[in-house]
């Protein structure tokens, strides 16, 4: 998937957002985009600069819509305090 792929300028809805009301200090570029099985829906991954927090925006293909987002936060999800890696 490359920029012709896209149906949807994600950029003014995420500049639109309170990044202080989601809790980051600032966003990067766009690290993954994935697109279900039936090519309906892109989530559009963008890079943050909190560690190990990604900025998810759900786009509907099919409406050329943006539906939504979310802050996948991953040290939340999977118990990790962002720190470095533990030895074993």
């Amino acid at each position: 998937m490359g920029e012709r792929d896209a149906c949807v300028d994600i950029w003014p809805y995420v500049d639109a957002l309170d990044l202080d009301e989601l809790g980051l200090p600032g966003l990067n570029d766009v690290h993954y985009v994935y697109r279900d099985a039936r090519g309906w829906f892109d989530q559009v991954l963008v890079g943050t600069k909190r560690f190990n927090a990604l900025l998810v925006i759900v786009v509907d293909r099919r409406s050329a819509t943006i539906t939504g987002h979310r802050v996948l936060d991953l040290n939340e999800k999977y118990g990790n305090s962002g720190g470095h890696l533990r030895s074993v």
